[in-house]
């Protein structure tokens, strides 16, 4: 699936696409938000759920450079450096 052809979806069939064929990967909190990194195909999508009110708010596609920079703190590469 096209990074167009997602954000076409309605944001319901977004999240159950994600939910149902993607992978978590990470999360995050920000202000009310939990915020959940997924990898489906080849898209990175964050779905941003809003505790007090118990909803899903947004759902964005991010691009590789964006996912480094607001995971790099949980991202561990230390196994890649690993000598057996």
């Amino acid at each position: 699936m096209t990074i167009q052809e997602f954000r076409s979806l309605p944001v319901q069939e977004q999240v159950s696409v994600v939910l149902s064929n993607g992978t978590e990967l990470l999360d995050r909190i920000y202000v009310y938000y939990v915020i959940r990194l997924y990898h489906i195909g080849d898209l990175y999508v964050e779905i941003w759920y809003q505790q007090l009110s118990n909803r899903i708010d947004k759902v964005q596609v991010v691009e590789i450079d964006e996912v480094i920079h607001l995971y790099e703190s949980q991202i561990n590469i230390s196994d890649l450096f690993r000598q057996e």
